[in-house]
């Protein structure tokens, strides 16, 4: 499997360079995919982004440098890239919650990250269920967000920016523009070479000044209805997809990937009913 191979390289790149510290940006380059898609897959199958998983197998290194006991803790602060003592030793009780001299005396505190390997595994999780539909295109109104490469490991960045935008009255001035069905709000997140944009906003026939346009393309799409808490409703449908649906019915990579959520959002509702929208090559499908 293609995702597979993509993660291994990414594996065995990061183990190759733990002395260094290598950005999203450069794995994406290294192995020809967009951050935000590669960030998303290996956070969805190994369970934390590409930079959490560098350093928790860098912080791991220094443990067993240190239980070791051959080297000074400044040499180990220099072999992994830090100026000084003190921003090691603040990185390393971040990570491991006990300082470095308290490592031999609080070994069991330690949290030991092995480096990993990828395989694939049967599981009886029953499928998300999904259908497939033709949408027709819309013209929208909202705000455009963009983000770089670096700001992609916040697990919480869409309901981040939804939170914003409802603090700051952005949503209620949007729904003044919702002058065409459907009476819903639009997350449309694209992939970029360097980063992510990200647009929310409403269908509309209207042009205010103040807001950006937006053009969501006729297109065939796998649509999830799903509902749960706002901060993990989509995140928890992405791990579905990257770690089960894509092995019977790949995305399309690099695309828009939309989420219509119901106007009257609120972090105060214990679920809310959210659709997410696949792009898929219907010529492809069997």
């Amino acid at each position: 499997m293609e995702v597979i191979k993509v993660l291994q390289r990414v594996i065995v790149y990061i183990e190759d360079n733990l002395l260094n510290t290598v950005d999203l940006q450069t794995l994406s380059e290294y192995v020809e995919q967009s951050p935000f898609h590669l960030n998303q897959t290996f956070t969805m199958i190994i369970g934390m982004t590409p930079s959490e998983y560098q350093t928790a197998r860098r912080m791991t290194e220094a443990a067993q440098d240190i239980l070791n006991g051959h080297t000074r803790i400044i040499d180990i602060a220099l072999k992994y890239g830090y100026n000084d003592a003190n921003s090691f030793a603040h990185d390393y009780s971040n990570y491991h919650g006990i300082s470095p001299l308290q490592t031999k005396t609080h070994q069991s505190m330690l949290k030991i990250k092995k480096r990993v390997s990828i395989k694939l595994t049967a599981t009886e999780t029953e499928p998300l269920n999904y259908t497939l539909q033709y949408k027709d295109e819309l013209n929208l109104v909202g705000k455009n967000h963009h983000y770089h490469s670096n700001e992609l490991d916040n697990h919480f960045l869409i309901p981040d920016l939804l939170e914003m935008l409802i603090e700051n009255n952005y949503i209620e001035d949007f729904i003044k523009y919702n002058d065409e069905k459907p009476n819903q709000l639009f997350v449309i997140r694209r992939p970029l070479l360097d980063g992510l944009e990200v647009f929310v906003g409403v269908p509309s026939n209207r042009y205010p000044g103040h807001l950006d346009n937006y053009y969501l393309p006729r297109h065939h799409f796998a649509t999830f209805n799903l509902q749960g808490e706002l901060d993990f409703v989509v995140s928890e449908a992405w791990h579905h997809i990257e770690n089960q649906w894509q092995l019977k019915m790949p995305y399309v990579h690099d695309d828009f990937y939309v989420e219509v959520y119901p106007l009257d959002i609120s972090f105060d509702q214990e679920t809310t009913k959210v659709q997410l929208w696949m792009p898929i090559d219907f010529k492809g499908i069997d």
